[in-house]
């Protein structure tokens, strides 16, 4: 035996340095995997939640807001859920890099395989109406997420009935074609229909409905409806 074998010997005896037992190797690695499969769901959720904002957006606004379709796309991107979705994918990354076997695979392998992952797991929860139930629950329970999502701007979108924009709640029906509406911003409006209104959802006229309404300021307070829109679709309020 050489030299340094020697001394690698002794200091091992003095220092009383025992290998490691095969389960702590066992354990770090299957929860290293854990992890990994934790951060493809997370952003799995975070992508079907980009996929409910995105499809919920009222895309066709552009023309009443007087700006281009680029700048109408700019401002309803959901960047806060594409933000949670590339955290969570990085995680993901990570935590596979640290597998036992991780090292061996080319990075752009473990980024696709983490991509994929999030991408098809999470069109499969925006079939199944996942995306709306964590939108609805963040709106109710998380504070500030309004402002953070870019709530609040689509809140400011409808809040301009002298260009045709109206948003709030129902909060009082007179017949089929007109009812009261309680604006974001607590003002009382007089709602008016008529056969030529289009209604985006059957029986969309209720008491407690939160809808947008297209059409035209007549006088102060008083509203014809052309086209009344859920306020979020899918959701029964």
């Amino acid at each position: 035996m050489g030299e340094i074998g020697k001394k690698v010997i002794e200091k091992i005896k003095e220092e009383k340095i025992a290998p490691k037992p095969r389960w702590r190797f066992l354990m770090k690695n299957y929860f290293t995997w854990a992890m990994f499969i934790v951060s493809i769901f997370i952003g799995s959720l975070a992508f079907c939640t980009m996929l409910y904002v995105f499809f919920n957006n009222d895309w066709d606004l552009y023309k009443y807001l007087h700006t281009s379709v680029v700048g109408h796309i700019m401002l309803s991107i959901p960047y806060l859920w594409i933000l949670f979705l590339i955290l969570f994918l990085a995680l993901a990354f990570y935590n596979y890099k640290h597998t036992k076997d991780g090292y061996r695979h080319e990075t752009y392998i473990i980024l696709l395989l983490s991509i994929a992952g999030s991408v098809i797991l999470g069109t499969f929860l925006h079939t199944l109406g996942v995306g709306e139930k964590i939108e609805d629950f963040a709106i109710s329970s998380v504070p500030l997420y309004e402002k953070a999502a870019c709530c609040s701007h689509r809140k400011d979108i409808w809040d301009q009935p002298t260009i045709g924009l109206l948003g709030g709640k129902i909060i009082e029906i007179k017949d089929e074609q007109n009812f009261g509406l309680e604006d974001f911003k607590g003002t009382f409006w007089q709602v008016e229909a008529d056969g030529e209104t289009i209604e985006q959802e059957p029986a969309i006229i209720r008491i407690g409905k939160e809808v947008k309404v297209i059409g035209e300021e007549k006088e102060e307070g008083i509203f014809w409806a052309r086209e009344i829109r859920p306020w979020r679709k899918g959701i029964d309020q």
